[in-house]
C-alpha cells in the first residue's frame, strides 16, 4: 500500500500544479465546452487526464515493462491531440485512432502473450485490450463512474502497476465527482483503458474468471455497440445509450450514478465461480 500511497499523492501533485497553472497563469489544457445533446455541463471543463500519467510512468519503469509504458504514452498522448483537437473542432479522425489505439493495445499486448509465440494468443489479447480502452473512454459520459470503475478494476487486479494506476484514477475522483473540475477527456480514459486492459489480459490469461473485474466496462461496451449497430449507426459516433444513461433516464440521480457503478463493480469481483 506504500506504492498506491505514493502514487496517489503524485496524481495529487500533478493534478492541482496542473489545473493550477492552466487556470492562473497559462491555459494549455484543452477545454471540453458545452455542446447540446449528449454534452451536460454548463460551462469549459478542462480535459486534464493527461496529468495521470506522471503517476504511473515510475511504476512502468521499475517493473521494466518498457513495451507497456511506450503503449500507455502513444494511447495517452493521441488522446491528448484528440482532446486538443475536438477544442477547435479538428478532432482525429476515427480511422486515426483506431490505428494508434490497436498500435497501443498490440504493444501491451506482447507483454502479455509473445506474438511470435503464440500469434492467435497475442490477437486475443490485442483485441482485450483494445476493447477496454474504448470502453473505458465510452463511459467516460457521467462524472466519476469512468475514474471510478478503472479504479475499482485496476485495485482488484492487483501487482504494483495495478494499485499504482488504481491508486492514480482514486486520486483523480475529487477533481471529477461529484462536481466535476477536470475531465479525464480521451487523454486519462485511453491511459486507464489500456492498463486496465493490459493486466485484465494478464489475469484472464490465467484464469477466466478474472474478467470479472472488468465485467461492467464489457457489458456496457457491448450491448451499446450492437445497438448501434442494429439501429444502423456508426459504432464510433457517441449517444445516449451506455448503461449510466439507462440508470439517469429511469431517474438515478446523476451524481449517484457513479457510486451505484462501482458498488455493483465492487459486487461482482466478489464473484467466486
Amino acid at each position: 500500500m506504500i506504492g498506491a500511497a505514493w502514487a496517489a499523492a503524485v496524481a495529487t501533485a500533478a493534478l492541482w500544479l496542473g489545473e493550477r497553472c492552466n487556470r492562473r497563469w497559462f491555459g494549455w489544457l484543452p477545454d471540453d465546452p458545452p455542446r447540446p445533446g449528449r454534452k451536460q455541463h454548463q460551462r469549459p471543463i478542462p480535459l486534464g487526464g493527461v496529468l495521470l500519467l506522471p503517476a504511473v510512468v515510475p511504476w512502468l519503469l521499475a517493473e521494466r515493462q518498457w513495451l507497456l509504458l511506450a503503449a500507455a504514452a502513444l494511447a495517452s498522448g493521441l488522446g491528448f491531440l484528440d482532446d486538443r483537437g475536438k477544442e477547435s473542432g479538428r478532432e482525429l479522425g476515427w480511422r486515426t485512432k483506431a490505428l494508434g489505439l490497436l498500435l497501443a493495445a498490440g504493444l501491451a499486448a506482447a507483454t502479455v502473450v509473445s506474438p511470435r509465440q503464440d500469434p492467435s494468443g497475442w490477437l486475443l489479447a490485442t483485441a482485450l485490450v483494445f476493447v477496454l480502452t474504448n470502453a473505458t473512454n465510452f463511459l467516460d459520459n457521467t462524472d466519476g463512474v469512468a475514474a471510478g470503475l478503472a479504479a475499482t478494476s485496476l485495485l482488484g487486479l492487483g501487482g504494483p502497476i495495478g494499485t499504482a494506476a488504481g491508486a492514480a484514477a482514486l486520486a483523480f475522483l475529487p477533481w471529477n465527482w461529484p462536481r466535476a473540475r477536470l475531465f479525464l477527456g480521451d487523454s486519462g480514459a485511453y491511459l486507464l483503458g489500456l492498463l486496465t486492459g493490459a493486466l485484465a489480459a494478464a489475469a484472464i490469461w490465467q484464469e477466466l474468471a478474472a474478467v470479472r473485474f472488468v465485467a461492467i466496462q464489457l457489458g456496457d461496451f457491448v450491448q451499446v455497440i450492437l445497438a448501434r449497430l442494429w439501429l444502423r449507426h456508426p459504432p464510433w459516433v457517441g449517444d445516449r445509450r451506455h448503461l449510466t444513461h439507462v440508470l439517469q433516464n429511469a431517474g438515478l440521480g446523476r451524481p449517484w450514478v457513479a457510486p451505484v457503478f462501482v458498488a455493483l463493480a465492487l459486487a461482482i469481483a466478489q464473484w467466486r465461480p
